[in-house]
């Protein structure tokens, strides 16, 4: 059976439950840990195109563009670290591995801080354009480079670019309860064809779109009122049918001093509510435990 669309999902008749502590909305904040292993013309001819200015218009190495994402490892992760030691909650770095093996203190200081890591690929690579047995191999190599650095297999992907093959494939390697490629609902569910667990992520509330070409958040206030507004409907949508909120950062992004500030407030905000902040695989193991079979 291929790869198949669902436009269904639960529809009128969402699951009845209460996340742990009985509450009615989980927060699961999600951290892209990725410079370094971004698109580069020396390493995969590709010259990266996201950031925070448009890329050099020719086929060469863009060091501009390979200095901002230096900043997310040398500056920023200590900084949004710092911030999640304070405030005394955990959240998952969607890790790409060769970022991971780029800065080996960054990473022991993630894990050791309980902090989860989901396999983010081994680098920026599309796996739309591998074939079945390049995407396996790549997949294979993040999971064992994570596994080295941090001392534990990866239970969760996140690949960016997925191919119409890649849950298939991860239902190769044990080692996997979840995926969260996906943005289609609010809530966990099982893909039909294997079995796995998806965990939907979020394409909007993301700073993402602070960066070249989107610029749809021009300062901390815009992405900060966007977070909060999203927590508001979902908290409210809540009481009556439980929910997810998902999150998404990267190093190099909200760990400027002037982005910085949003993470800051929405954390502080969210705190005033009896909210479950979660990492993704305390979130799959609720699921799993409450609405499927253990893997």
């Amino acid at each position: 059976m291929p790869y198949e669309r669902d436009f269904i999902g639960y529809g009128k008749n969402p699951p009845r439950f209460s996340w742990p502590g009985g509450r009615s909305l989980a927060l699961s904040i999600v951290v892209n840990y990725e410079e370094g292993a971004e698109h580069s013309y020396p390493m995969d001819g590709i010259v990266e195109s996201i950031g925070e200015f448009g890329p050099v218009d020719i086929k060469a190495r863009d060091v501009g563009m390979e200095s901002v994402y230096e900043y997310g490892q040398r500056v920023a992760i200590w900084r949004i670290l710092d911030l999640f030691r304070r405030e005394n909650i955990k959240v998952t770095f969607f890790a790409v591995a060769k970022a991971l093996e780029l800065n080996p203190s960054a990473a022991r200081a993630i894990v050791e801080d309980g902090h989860e890591i989901c396999d983010h690929g081994y680098r920026w690579t599309e796996l739309y354009r591998l074939t079945y047995e390049q995407e396996r191999e790549e997949i294979k190599k993040s999971i064992e480079l994570i596994e080295r650095i941090t001392g534990k297999k990866p239970v969760g992907f996140y690949a960016r670019e997925p191919s119409e093959n890649t849950l298939d494939i991860l239902s190769e390697f044990r080692n996997f309860i979840y995926d969260s490629d996906a943005y289609n609902d609010d809530l966990p569910y099982f893909y039909k064809k294997t079995g796995m667990l998806i965990i939907p992520y979020t394409p909007d509330a993301n700073d993402f779109h602070f960066l070249y070409p989107m610029h749809r958040f021009a300062n901390s206030e815009d992405f900060f009122i966007y977070l909060r507004d999203t927590f508001d409907v979902l908290y409210r949508e809540s009481r009556e049918s439980p929910k997810l909120m998902n999150v998404g950062l990267h190093v190099r992004i909200s760990g400027r001093p002037g982005r910085f500030v949003a993470l800051e407030k929405f954390i502080k905000y969210v705190k005033e509510y009896d909210v479950w902040i979660a990492t993704r695989e305390e979130i799959a193991r609720f699921w799993i435990e409450n609405f499927g079979e253990k893997r």
